[in-house]
């Protein structure tokens, strides 16, 4: 399997080429174009630890879908492209031993056969953070593929070294890294007030991605137009 990222930064598509029997793994509706010679398949649980229904619905819990759609080639030099439903990039974390990341609520894009899905329970803090309850535990070999709302940044981080990012723009983290849900500020007035509020705080070693803008938070025909456009 071969993949490009294409028509960066604004409006990312993830085109993959696919051999004879290889597949790709990705969100319901992520599919943009495809070769004649590519089946689709549709998979509960698909690629989570636990198979079936159960794995469907932890994939519910990080905010994906009960759902995975499968690709796979039945001849040579096939092609599916992929994007995700925001406007903003789309990036690879390559997986391997050591080397896995947590992904927060709707950063999954697609990933190869190879990758390992878990749900981790954030406790407490992922109530009240704004990414949800629980995170993707991406492990295993192969690709991860992920998007943001508007450009990614990634930050590394070195043993011991401290970073904080408000929790509405953390995209995905590596495993190794520490976080924490804490005050923006010291002082509890200055922290609601400034309207930070909650922020996360990221301890190396590591790599943080976060992304430069965040859904608006709207409600009613505002939020209808919104979601109609991305």
């Amino acid at each position: 399997m071969q993949f490009e990222v294409e028509h960066a930064p604004t409006f990312s598509v993830l085109t993959v080429s696919l051999d004879e029997g290889e597949t790709v793994y990705a969100q319901p509706h992520a599919m943009v174009s495809m070769t004649p010679r590519v089946e689709i398949r549709a998979k509960l649980g698909a690629q989570q630890a636990t198979r079936g229904w159960i794995g469907g619905l932890k994939n519910l819990l990080t905010g994906e879908s009960l759902f995975a759609a499968i690709f796979m080639a039945k001849a040579a030099e096939q092609q599916v492209v992929l994007a995700p439903e925001t406007i903003g990039e789309v990036f690879s974390l390559p997986l391997g031993e050591g080397r896995g990341y947590y992904l927060t609520r709707g950063a999954y894009l697609a990933s190869s056969p190879e990758v390992l899905l878990a749900v981790k329970y954030g406790g407490v803090r992922g109530f009240l953070a704004a990414k949800g309850w629980f995170l993707m535990h991406a492990t295993g070999e192969g690709t991860v593929f992920c998007s943001s709302h508007g450009a990614i940044v990634r930050r590394e981080l070195a043993e011991g070294e401290r970073f904080v990012v408000d929790n509405k723009y953390v995209v995905a983290f590596s495993d190794t890294v520490e976080y924490q849900l804490v005050k923006a500020t010291d002082s509890l007035r200055d922290s609601v007030f400034s309207g930070e509020g909650l922020v996360n705080r990221y301890t190396g070693p590591g790599t943080v991605y976060y992304q430069t803008r965040s859904r608006p938070s709207m409600g009613g025909l505002l939020a209808w137009i919104f979601q109609a456009a991305t």
